[in-house]
């Protein structure tokens, strides 16, 4: 396998070694463009986005691409789920429309794409969307996104956001080396900072508004991140990283990238 490099000049520090506050672009510059696009994720980069976020499905034969919902019907010409719809079906969809008419026909974006135009440049804090919330990932899929992300020598510009137990444990069994965020669980949701530290788990993904200082403090303590989810309030944001939040996620990313100053 041919394996990839990003140009020296484009390329920025590692996750390891980025400094925080950060600002997220949550989707890509999502109120400018269509979400988990490429104008969306070029659009963030472009302004100087330190970190984007985007999500994974597989399709139904097995190429991974990038869209929150699993269903196809809120972003896209189509209908249906996107795990059970082959990607070329999935190319001929216009994801563009609905967000606004200069932008029809646009295309899905697979992952393999963003990291061909990204990889190095920003890193990514790839959510790695359950198919199922009590079973593991599929083992062929979860490889196929790791061996992705090595071809490009994105592994340590990214980490893996995960919802389930189960899922975290198996990705990090599996790359124990890429940064894992632990996700909200609705059933538990002020358990995310003790699942964090239980698993081992770089980061945390707060959800608010289901986190309070207290929360912020423990994983500090034990060494974990804290993200929140989300923030397109400027007070907001500044409420927020004076509460101790490593990264904000935002929909409307020069807006709020104008309150974090390292």
């Amino acid at each position: 396998m041919k394996q990839y490099k990003p140009a020296e000049a484009a390329v920025i520090k590692t996750e390891a070694e980025l400094g925080y506050p950060r600002v997220c672009a949550h989707r890509g510059f999502s109120v400018i463009a269509p979400e988990n696009s490429m104008p969306a994720f070029g659009a963030a980069v472009a302004m100087g986005a330190e970190e984007i976020e985007f999500d994974l499905w597989p399709s139904k034969d097995g190429v991974i691409v990038s869209c929150h919902d699993q269903t196809l019907d809120r972003v896209s010409s189509g209908t249906g789920l996107i795990t059970e719809t082959g990607y070329a079906d999935l190319k001929k969809l216009d994801f563009g429309s609905k967000f606004g008419e200069k932008f029809k026909d646009l295309p899905i974006v697979t992952f393999e794409e963003i990291l061909q135009k990204f990889s190095g440049q920003v890193i990514m804090n790839i959510h790695v969307k359950p198919i199922s919330y009590t079973e593991p990932y599929p083992e062929e899929f979860m490889e196929k996104i790791v061996a992705l992300l090595r071809q490009y020598g994105a592994e340590k510009h990214a980490y893996f956001m995960l919802e389930t137990d189960i899922q975290i444990r198996q990705f990090k069994a599996y790359a124990p080396d890429i940064p894992v965020c632990v996700g909200h669980l609705s059933e538990r949701p002020y358990a995310i900072v003790d699942r964090a530290i239980e698993f081992g788990c770089e980061k945390v993904q707060l959800f608010k508004p289901y986190f309070n200082q207290e929360m912020i403090d423990k994983a500090h303590a034990h060494g974990v991140r804290c993200n929140v989810f989300w923030s397109d309030d400027p007070e907001e944001t500044k409420k927020y990283i004076s509460m101790g939040i490593d990264t904000i996620l935002t929909n409307d990313y020069n807006l709020n990238s104008l309150c974090v100053k390292r």
